[in-house]
């Protein structure tokens, strides 16, 4: 079924914009628009989004610089979904779709934003505080988790996805651009269409600094990797600290592969927690390395959430 969303932000700024930076900004608006959806759809097992159109709506240079977009999209779901996440479904397929699903989306692309000028600012300024920064991050995760009705710590998880491989370079500098008409500005903030402060003027002037900046990563001419979320996988663990301990833990997911690969514990996961087990289930991010023969092969695999 096609559905469609709205957009729009409030750039709190005092001087005029150059056309150069609101054009990168519509186009990074754009961009991350369609980011949006393939970050929900990881989000939501079952769930899959495909941005058709994104529209400019409307679009007003004065104080506040206003942007407003719809985006069309498609939307396709698993039946079960409908017990799974009841009102996500239920509001998503309504004829008139509540409002703080248009706020949801406006949330999860400055969020994306966010995410992207803090590897910008890893790459770009190493060292460099970037508590303003964090803070922003955890407050739009936090909102946007509560929306869809998942945890802040799987929301991060599905943005590390987003950003995997060949995407990081195209979102980080669609981030960058985000920022555009900020740039020279001062005691600038970004704010949704109701006006509540998305990104505030501390996090504003931290992103100015690596806006208009090339960024730039090696590139990678090794095979293609891609990574996957999977829930309630059932887990068989061939090397733990009672046969390998040099070498940490390993496993394999009978439902996904046969190969015992590498496997790691997510930095809360403690490993007292599943310790003397020789089977679990858990939720994991996948990875996957092309072969010689361009086959998808799993190479690792991070254990999330573990359950006994």
């Amino acid at each position: 079924m096609e559905i469609t969303l709205n957009h729009g932000v409030e750039y709190e700024i005092v001087d005029p914009v150059s056309v150069e930076d609101l054009v990168k900004s519509i186009e990074a608006h754009a961009r991350l628009l369609r980011a949006t959806s393939d970050l929900i759809s990881e989000l939501v097992p079952g769930l899959q989004i495909e941005t058709k159109k994104v529209s400019v709506v409307y679009l007003s240079q004065q104080s506040p610089l206003k942007e407003a977009f719809a985006v069309g999209l498609y939307l396709t779901y698993q039946k079960e979904l409908e017990k799974e996440v009841p009102e996500l479904i239920e509001a998503l397929t309504n004829t008139k779709i509540p409002d703080r699903y248009d706020t949801l989306v406006t949330v999860l692309v400055m969020l994306v934003a966010i995410y992207g000028i803090s590897k910008a600012l890893d790459t770009l300024f190493p060292g460099k505080s970037k508590a303003n920064i964090e803070e922003t991050k955890e407050s739009l995760t936090s909102q946007a988790a509560k929306i869809i009705g998942v945890t802040s710590k799987r929301l991060i998880v599905a943005l590390e996805v987003l950003f995997k491989g060949r995407s990081e370079r195209v979102l980080v500098n669609s981030s960058q651009k985000m920022f555009a008409p900020t740039r020279n500005q001062t005691f600038a903030s970004i704010r949704d269409a109701r006006g509540q402060v998305l990104v505030g003027q501390d996090a504003t002037r931290d992103a100015q600094a690596a806006s208009g900046l090339p960024y730039e990563i090696e590139d990678n001419d090794d095979a293609e990797t891609s990574s996957q979320f999977h829930q309630g996988v059932r887990i068989i663990l061939h090397a733990m600290d009672k046969d390998r301990k040099k070498s940490g833990w390993a496993g394999h997911c009978p439902d996904l592969f046969d190969e015992r690969i590498p496997m790691h514990l997510e930095k809360t996961l403690k490993p007292e927690k599943i310790f003397g087990h020789d089977e679990i289930k858990g939720d994991i991010l996948l990875t996957s390395e092309e072969d010689a023969e361009g086959k998808m092969v799993a190479k690792e695999f991070l254990l999330i959430q573990a359950y006994m």
